[in-house]
């Protein structure tokens, strides 16, 4: 752990490997943080908009493969290789997933095989009435030719018509369906409820609106709230920048050394300016 470190692609990292991930990179696999924290967005993973803090000790100290560093410089050991990450796992789960007919194909395929028994019993009578009554003669040809022509093939043509009917009725209200029972479902739904923020929104928190304290003027509340987020990296530091630029509000310059920077830390879990 104190010795030199190197840069290695992550296909050769082994269980046990330590590695060193600065803000900004992604974790290469999953781990355990043995030293350090650091605010981490797993937005990817969980759909949660939120960054999570992991550090080391405690209870939070297992990262995932694929998830960003946003703040803060950490070092985890390595408890999965390729192939056997969470996300491989997730990937493998999903390509396993097999295709579940949906309701209409169900109910076509029965009506399919109560046409064909029928058209079957239909042919094998008239082929018996015809030879017990001797009528007229029926060749084996002729019964294999009228149960091909008669047999409800062209049935099978309503799928692509309904799917393609679901498709546009979902496309018009901007859904993509990802199965067909989703597309026939889709398009009987009056409400839509979702349980995760980011399935809708870009992912981050943003600052929407200033609300000064009693007897605080907006113009002071704007031009500290610029000045303390103004080297804050997160991505809630930098929507607060550019919503007090939407509200003009007024840059105060500070001379050097007369103000102090406290950086966005994942164990302060603030940022802001001490003035002198």
């Amino acid at each position: 752990p104190d010795g030199p470190t190197r840069w290695v692609a992550c296909d050769v990292l082994r269980v046990g490997d330590t590695v060193e991930v600065q803000p900004g990179e992604p974790i290469p696999i999953d781990g355990d943080i043995v030293s350090g924290a650091a605010l981490i967005d797993e937005s990817m993973m969980t759909g949660e908009s939120e960054a999570v803090v992991r550090e080391s000790g405690g209870d939070k100290t297992s990262v995932l493969g694929g998830t960003r560093v946003l703040q803060g410089t950490v070092r985890m050991r390595v408890t999965a290789v390729r192939g056997e990450s969470f996300l491989d796992r997730l990937i493998r789960l999903v390509e396993g997933q097999g295709r579940e007919p949906t309701p209409n194909e169900l109910a076509l395929g029965v009506l399919l095989y109560a046409f064909t028994i029928a058209l079957f019993t239909v042919v094998v009578t008239f082929t018996y009435l015809a030879d017990f009554t001797h009528i007229v003669f029926v060749s084996v040809a002729t019964i294999v030719a009228l149960f091909v022509c008669l047999m409800p093939t062209t049935i099978g043509a309503l799928l692509p018509a309904i799917g393609i009917s679901g498709i546009n009725r979902v496309a018009r209200a901007n859904v993509i369906a990802k199965s067909g029972k989703a597309v026939e479902a889709a398009g009987d739904l009056d409400v839509l409820i979702l349980d995760k923020t980011g399935t809708i929104t870009i992912g981050n928190r943003l600052a929407v609106q200033f609300v000064p304290a009693p007897d605080v003027p907006m113009a002071e509340l704007l031009e500290a709230a610029l000045v303390c987020s103004s080297v804050d990296e997160t991505p809630e530091g930098k929507s607060i920048v550019r919503l007090a630029a939407r509200h003009n509000a007024p840059v105060r310059r500070l001379e050097l050394g007369s103000y102090k920077v406290m950086p966005f830390t994942a164990e302060r879990r603030m940022s802001g300016i001490v003035l002198h």
